[in-house]
């Protein structure tokens, strides 16, 4: 799927949420959640194809993968926790929402510390002892 096919998927999605919400609006968040889903795993797809190229490079490159993984999981979190995140925003759970994101900005950090430490010892070596 292509660009076009995503957002022909997101107005037509609209416009049948926009039609059931005022009947059922249980129906109309089901709607909502499908649809965030299908589009995300449409995304994932070119997303993985576009880490598989990074990989490539790197490996073109002899670069270590490590610090390649580590950036790629922090990305991976930030979109998951984002996409999360305005779901529960579009369910009106506002404070779960905020919560996620707490989380996620921490599983960051966590995931982050590795390359935080590197840097570090990186500019010990240049201070005098």
């Amino acid at each position: 799927m292509d660009l076009v096919q995503v957002i022909t998927i997101a107005i037509v999605a609209s416009i049948l949420i926009i039609l059931v919400r005022e009947k059922s609006p249980s129906i109309a968040f089901m709607l909502v959640l499908f649809t965030g889903i299908l589009i995300f795993f449409v995304v994932a797809r070119e997303i993985s194809q576009l880490f598989g190229l990074f990989q490539q490079m790197m490996t073109r490159m002899n670069m270590s993968m490590i610090h390649l993984d580590t950036i790629l999981k922090v990305i991976g979190v930030a979109y998951l926790t984002e996409f999360t995140s305005q779901l529960l925003k579009d369910a009106q759970l506002q404070a779960i929402a905020v919560k996620v994101e707490l989380a996620g900005k921490i599983f960051i950090l966590v995931i982050a510390l590795p390359i935080f430490i590197a840097v570090l010892e990186t500019l010990m070596k240049f201070l005098p002892s």
